[in-house]
C-alpha cells in the first residue's frame, strides 16, 4: 500500500465542515452565502422609477401584439386616475387579428371571452389592473367604441366597462397612439 503524497488528502464519507479540506475557511464561506443572500432579497440597485417613461401617464397607448397560441391582436392599455387602492391603474384591452375600421365600430365584451379560442372567444377581451403588471387582471363587462382603427393612426374612442362582481365601474374616451410597429411574418 502507498502512503498518500503531501498534495493528496484523505477522503471522508460525511459532508462535515472538516471534510471541505483546510483552504476552505467555513467562517469565509458562510460570510460569502451570506452576502449571497442579501443580495438576493434586497434585489438590483436599479428601480423601475429610475427608467424613463416612454409616455405621458395620461396617453393611452396601442401596441400590436402577437402569440403563437392565440395569433395577432391589438392590445390598448388606457391608464385612469390613481385611487387609494390602485396606485397605477389601467384598462387593457386586446381586439383579436389585426381589424381596421375605417368607420366608427363599437366591440362589446362579455367579460367571459376565452383567449384561447374556445367556442365564447369573442372579439377580445378587456381587463382592468389596479397596479399595472403587479395584480390580477380582472375581467370586464362593456364596450369599446372606436371612430376609427387604422395602421399608424391615432386610435380614438369611448369606453364604458363594469368588473364582473360589479363593484368597479369605468367610463370614459381615450386618444391612443401607437407603441410599436407590427411584427415581421417569417414563413
Amino acid at each position: 500500500m502507498q502512503a498518500p503524497h503531501q498534495s493528496q488528502r484523505p477522503t471522508k464519507s460525511t459532508m462535515s465542515p472538516s471534510s471541505w479540506g483546510d483552504d476552505m475557511n467555513f467562517p469565509a464561506f458562510l460570510m460569502s452565502g451570506l452576502a449571497w443572500l442579501l443580495v438576493c432579497l434586497t434585489g438590483s440597485q436599479v428601480k423601475a422609477a429610475d427608467a424613463p417613461d416612454v409616455r405621458p401617464v395620461d396617453q393611452a397607448v396601442i401596441y400590436f401584439s402577437f402569440a403563437p397560441w392565440d395569433g395577432a391582436a391589438y392590445d390598448i392599455e388606457i391608464p385612469l386616475e390613481h385611487a387609494d387602492d390602485a396606485v397605477q391603474p389601467v384598462i387593457r384591452i386586446s381586439i383579436w387579428g389585426y381589424p381596421q375600421f375605417p368607420d366608427p365600430k363599437t366591440i362589446h365584451f362579455s367579460g367571459k371571452e376565452d383567449a384561447g379560442g374556445g367556442p365564447s372567444r369573442g372579439a377580445g377581451r378587456a381587463l382592468f389592473q389596479a397596479n399595472l403588471n403587479k395584480s390580477m387582471p380582472e375581467r370586464l363587462v362593456g364596450s369599446v367604441s372606436f371612430k376609427t382603427l387604422q395602421n399608424d393612426h391615432p386610435v380614438s374612442g369611448s369606453y364604458e366597462f363594469a368588473t364582473l362582481d360589479g363593484k368597479r365601474r369605468f367610463k370614459g374616451s381615450f386618444q391612443a397612439a401607437w407603441g410599436n410597429k407590427p411584427p415581421k411574418v417569417i414563413r
